[in-house]
């Protein structure tokens, strides 16, 4: 490329405010002159290409967000990478990465995904949404310490709105919960509550909570009161019924498996466990029934093979 293409793709916004708008510098023979044809030829090849690449870039971009419409992962990825390649200097691009993050955190390949989000952090701290599916990656991985400290980057964040505020306590919830520090879990369940308190995950991790402190009783109790508020919401019931299960009342968590499965009839791991419940109580007829309508709706069938030979006992 000539000096003098140079000079125009660089200096004109620098001298505008000093120079008539038709001068060009030549810095190869250190004189000013007035710009010729070949110069306005240059600059409108130049608007062709850009307006061109423009183009590439916003079809490939629109092709990329139809494909994930239509759940094609891979159609998605390979627009966004040419998209990237169109234009890669693009100051959206950040973007398009945050996007090829989300479609690695689908495949479930959290490492990949982690790289794309710790690059957008790098150039745009503030990118929340970034930082929150970076802490849910590394929760993922069992990265705990990691994924802790993202919740607490974020929770500093005075400008975040209630209900994303609540999203990241619960997910701090979930890394104390995993990480076995029930107390601190305890803490974030309680702040989610305040800022809403008919918050209906924060209300079940609550009571799982309640019972890892070694409350079992608060925490059937506060099963009792969720379920008493939403009376259709199948979770409830199957909290209930793994709380009963362990406290050795199984009549009851026998009339709660048979609400969640009435409220969720196609979840299969539900057949199987009422199966689990029904052997113990000696209902062998009533078990064979679950374990065959949860193979037929795709439950494993290795994982069922001890429950099948406890019944032909």
């Amino acid at each position: 490329m000539r000096i003098k293409q140079l000079i125009l793709l660089l200096l004109p916004a620098v001298f505008a405010t000093t120079l008539p708008a038709q001068t060009i510098i030549d810095l190869n023979s250190g004189s000013v002159r007035a710009k010729d044809i070949d110069d306005y030829r240059y600059e409108k090849g130049l608007n062709e290409r850009q307006e061109k690449d423009s183009l590439a870039y916003i079809d490939h971009l629109t092709r990329a967000f139809n494909a994930l419409h239509a759940d094609s992962l891979d159609e998605a990825e390979r627009r966004f990478f040419q998209a990237l390649k169109t234009r890669p200097d693009a100051p959206g691009n950040y973007i398009i990465r945050y996007h090829l993050g989300q479609i690695e955190m689908a495949r479930g390949k959290f490492p990949a995904a982690i790289e794309h989000f710790t690059n957008i952090l790098k150039a745009h701290p503030a990118t929340h949404s970034a930082r929150y599916n970076r802490a849910v990656c590394y929760y993922e991985m069992n990265s705990l310490k990691a994924a802790a400290d993202d919740c607490e980057a974020l929770l500093r964040n005075q400008d975040e709105s209630k209900d994303d505020r609540i999203r990241v306590l619960v997910l701090q919830a979930a890394v104390y919960t995993k990480n076995k520090r029930h107390d601190m879990a305890l803490r974030s369940l309680e702040e989610i509550l305040r800022l809403e308190p008919g918050n209906a995950a924060a209300t079940l991790l609550m009571a799982g909570t309640l019972e890892s402190l070694g409350q079992p009783q608060a925490s059937l109790e506060h099963l009792n009161a969720f379920i008493a508020a939403h009376p259709d919401n199948p979770d409830g019931y199957i909290a209930r019924a793994q709380l009963e299960v362990r406290l050795n009342m199984k009549e009851a968590a026998r009339i709660d498996y048979d609400y969640a499965i009435r409220l969720r009839p196609a979840e299969a791991a539900l057949y199987a466990e009422r199966a689990k419940l029904l052997i113990e109580l000696e209902a062998g007829g009533s078990a064979r029934k679950d374990i065959e309508r949860a193979l037929d709706l795709g439950y494993p069938r290795m994982q069922l093979t001890e429950l099948m030979k406890k019944i032909k006992k």
